[in-house]
């Protein structure tokens, strides 16, 4: 018994690889169809992200503004230095920061949770108003009402 070994074989095999070599043009489209179909998720998903640090930014900018409030409303409590100075029962204003015009609003209670006479409970909310112009500012009276970003609260004496 003779065993033949054929040659053509091995020539079809390279033939057949050399064939599929490449994508086909219906694999070419799949393949894009899943990346036009990813790339808007990674889009979005990127865009909340940048969102997020914007707000994260916006708040620790509304708490230094509130604390800034509350450091000025306290050096002028100081009765040694503003003998005549009265803290007021409720205020607002507003001020500029990092390019941003941001409007701030105390109100002032007895702290109840304080068994001590005469001590003040602050509650400060800040709120971005947005960029600030170049125009200046409006004066403190009749300033609408808009939804804190930050919200402080400090106590002092009367």
């Amino acid at each position: 018994m003779t065993s033949k070994i054929t040659k053509p074989k091995a020539i079809n095999a390279k033939a057949h690889l050399a064939a599929t070599k490449g994508f086909t043009l219906v694999e070419v489209m799949v393949a894009l169809m899943i990346v036009a179909m990813a790339l808007p998720a990674l889009v979005i998903l990127v865009m909340s992200q940048v969102d997020g640090a914007a707000h994260i930014r916006n708040k620790t900018y509304g708490m230094w503004i509130a604390e800034n409030e509350l450091t000025r409303l306290t050096l002028l409590n100081n009765k040694e230095l503003f003998p005549k100075y009265k803290l007021a029962e409720k205020d607002s204003g507003r001020t500029e920061m990092m390019g941003l015009q941001w409007q701030w609003q105390y109100e002032t209670v007895v702290a109840e949770e304080i068994p001590v006479q005469g001590i003040l409970k602050l509650d400060i909310d800040v709120a971005v108003l947005g960029v600030a112009d170049s125009s200046g500012f409006k004066p403190a009276q009749g300033l609408e009402k808009v939804d804190p970003i930050a919200h402080l609260t400090g106590y002092m004496s009367e």
